[in-house]
């Protein structure tokens, strides 16, 4: 029985090791993003740290610790936060087009690093998100913790046998159904709920009873772009932490 457990340790050490060393990964990647749009001066001032250090990070000569790379990883998430709402292109009050953003595969992965990075301290065994537009960042995001992704659709697909369905209802009274294929998030299994965008919240509000209704955990919320008075509502309501980019 005590070697059982001598195993498991030696499992969570492995996995918590190679969490850490992604993360570090990851702060170098993103360095090597922003290098793209600033010179090494313009990075030595918003980091704090001299350009012959940002140098060897960014050409690989060297690993940041993890510290360092949280806190590389931290500043970028300003960073990106204004680069997204400058893509963001209102109409009329609440309406706003976010193409922009959510259709350009490299800002993407930017947004799915910082996901990793909010959430890479608990297990994650699927992504959920909801069809369509929830897609292309569900796709990102799934691959930077290396789990499958699951679509929850507003109708059955042709094709497969068993659902798993639960009612969405909105606030003027009107209702839809999401639909998963059976099987496809099982029971035990940690779910990270992923959005572009949140502005009622009862689709986000679904998707946890779908998670729910499959037996699953759901761990975490991760969004774009997300209302601040839903937000405030949402984060009062759920127990669950929800990290949005951005507020609006």
């Amino acid at each position: 029985m005590n070697r059982f457990f001598i195993i498991i340790k030696r499992c969570e050490i492995s996995v918590k090791k190679y969490l850490e060393m992604k993360t570090k990964l990851s702060s170098i990647e993103i360095l090597r993003l922003m290098k793209e749009e600033h010179s090494y001066k313009e990075l030595s001032s918003i980091l704090g740290l001299s350009a012959p250090i940002l140098s060897r990070y960014i050409n690989g000569h060297v690993v940041p610790n993890l510290k360092r790379s949280r806190r590389i990883i931290e500043t970028f998430k300003d960073q990106l936060t204004d680069l997204i709402k400058k893509r963001i292109r209102f109409e009329d009050g609440k309406i706003f087009n976010h193409s922009a953003v959510l259709y350009d595969p490299n800002l993407l992965d930017k947004i799915s690093k910082l996901a990793f990075n909010e959430f890479s301290s608990v297990r994650v065994d699927k992504v959920l998100t909801v069809e369509t537009d929830g897609i292309p960042l569900a796709v990102e995001v799934s691959r930077e913790f290396g789990v499958k992704f699951v679509v929850a659709k507003n109708r059955k697909e042709m094709g497969i046998k068993d659902f798993i369905e639960v009612k969405r209802i909105f606030s003027s009274g009107a209702y839809s159904y999401l639909f998963i294929p059976k099987g496809s998030i099982e029971q035990g299994e940690h779910v990270l709920v992923v959005d572009d965008v949140v502005r009622t919240g009862f689709t986000l509000e679904t998707l946890l009873e779908v998670c729910r209704k499959c037996r699953a955990e759901p761990i975490g919320i991760f969004v774009i772009i997300c209302f601040e008075d839903t937000l405030s509502k949402l984060r009062q309501r759920l127990n669950y932490p929800i990290k949005v980019v951005v507020s609006i």
